[in-house]
């Protein structure tokens, strides 16, 4: 009789931080999307897109259309990005409706390259908040994006799960990276309020830490997660990163108290 085998306990908290943080991150989404829907796509069918501004003050430039035009997509095709990205995460759908997941993969490789480009053109031409160095960190986000959606199409096609999957983790986690920044920025204001961050400016050395946190830590801490996964024998490295993804979540939920209060509501009610 073959002896009785239960998964590791650090395993089991393992799965469950990752679940805790993904559920964390959808309702994050559900706001952010909420917000681009009500304050954007509403706002430009009832009184055009010039009242942009009064979400961005580089959102409408008059006599730009090509900017004008970069911002909608940049903007807009995001809320089918985000809805389209996270339902390719869930195991469920992707082993029972893989024709779907095909599809909406291609789709969210599109617009995910789409919106990163505008991006880029948006901050070379318009420019945005912070300094040379923020600028910097949010355009290498959007090169990840480029470069693990090939990576990711490329091990697709060549029926390579396992790099398809490491590449479609890193795509997610770099498409989201504009939103890891307003949850851990709002959570750094309700926690600390402006230290390190000369609200004037928006300069710091705060910004430039959380800058790193949302393009460039989600995949090292992608990367130590799939470790810790593979190495079920080091209890301290699997416990490490179940705290960690546990933090993250706390830090999602009480930035998404603060950006949702301080900034997407008033916006959209105004």
């Amino acid at each position: 009789m073959a002896p009785h085998t239960t998964t590791p306990p650090p395993i089991n908290l393992l799965e469950t931080s990752k679940k805790l943080w993904f559920i964390c991150l959808l309702l994050a989404q559900t706001c952010f999307v909420t917000y681009l829907i009500l304050g954007y796509a509403v706002t430009g069918i009832t009184h055009g897109i010039s009242q942009w501004t009064r979400l961005n003050n580089t959102a409408y430039i008059a006599n730009d259309m090509t900017g004008n035009v970069m911002y909608a997509a940049h903007v807009l095709l995001a809320v089918i990005m985000i809805i389209g990205g996270s339902l390719q995460l869930i195991p469920t759908l992707r082993a029972k409706y893989k024709t779907f997941h095909r599809y909406n993969g291609y789709v969210f490789v599109i617009l995910a390259c789409c919106i990163s480009l505008a991006g880029l053109y948006l901050i070379i031409v318009r420019g945005t908040v912070g300094n040379t160095l923020m600028h910097a960190l949010t355009m290498f986000g959007g090169l990840l994006v480029i470069v693990s959606s090939i990576f990711a199409v490329k091990s697709a096609r060549a029926r390579n799960i396992h790099a398809h999957q490491i590449w479609a983790i890193r795509l997610y986690l770099a498409a989201n990276g504009v939103l890891f920044f307003r949850l851990m920025i709002f959570a750094w204001f309700i926690v600390f309020g402006s230290l390190g961050i000369d609200t004037a400016t928006f300069t710091g050395p705060t910004v430039i830490f959380i800058s790193l946190c949302s393009y460039v830590f989600p995949i090292l801490i992608a990367e130590l997660v799939r470790y810790a996964a593979k190495k079920t024998s080091h209890r301290l490295i699997t416990l490490t990163c179940a705290c960690l993804m546990l933090l993250i979540s706390a830090i999602f939920l009480t930035g998404l108290f603060g950006v949702v209060l301080a900034s997407w509501y008033p916006a959209i009610v105004a």
